[in-house]
């Protein structure tokens, strides 16, 4: 069995690691139903999310553990296990966030897309998932999009990224994605989210550096 395969495998494996049932998208699209949910989820500014992420960049990949806590636009997310990076630990907003891992990285980033990738071999568009996590686009950036009969993204195209919903579950009255696909060119990026928590404004969240 070639390195791909593996790490095809590995990518795959990550479909199972989800703990939280959860449903597809299904039924006719209806719009007026996900402008309804829009709305709805832009009202969402705290949260946080534990899961599975596994991410495959050609010939490179590996499969971890994730948090991620929103708290407005302040983003703290960390993981543990992908190319051998140990943990990583990302902090601070979309004008610049500080970065720094368990094998010695440490630097500040205004442009982490291109960062992870030069630096840390890990392509995260990570500014834009901060709204793809919840089945929101990007403001800052067109897109395109297929809905379901619920309003749910089923599909979601933006800045060169494709992202798939494969199943949502209901979180205190709220449909949330569970299982995501996110891919670009040769790189495929799966999560598999194992609880949500949504928080009201000033709750306190806490997570733990590398």
């Amino acid at each position: 069995m070639n390195t791909r395969v593996l790490l095809l495998a590995s990518l795959l494996a990550i479909t199972g690691c989800a703990s939280v049932p959860g449903a597809p998208p299904s039924g006719a699209p209806n719009e007026a139903a996900w402008q309804n949910r829009s709305q709805q989820l832009q009202k969402i500014t705290d949260w946080e999310l534990q899961g599975r992420v596994g991410i495959i960049n050609g010939k490179q990949g590996g499969s971890g553990s994730m948090e991620w806590i929103q708290r407005g636009r302040q983003l703290t997310f960390s993981f543990r296990g992908p190319f051998g990076a140990g943990s990583l630990l990302v902090q601070g907003d979309a004008d610049a966030l500080w970065v720094r891992s368990s094998r010695g990285d440490n630097f500040i980033s205004t442009n982490p897309q291109q960062d992870f990738s030069e630096r840390l071999h890990i392509p995260l568009p990570i500014l834009s998932m901060r709204y793809w996590m919840l089945g929101l686009p990007d403001p800052r950036g067109a897109f395109t999009k297929s809905v379901d009969a619920r309003g749910h993204l089923v599909v979601l195209v933006q800045r060169g990224w494709q992202v798939d919903y494969q199943d949502y579950a209901s979180f205190d009255g709220t449909d949330l994605p569970t299982r995501l696909l996110i891919s670009h060119g040769i790189v495929r990026i799966k999560v598999a989210v194992n609880d949500w928590r949504i928080w009201p404004v000033g709750t306190q969240a806490h997570t733990h550096p590398p």
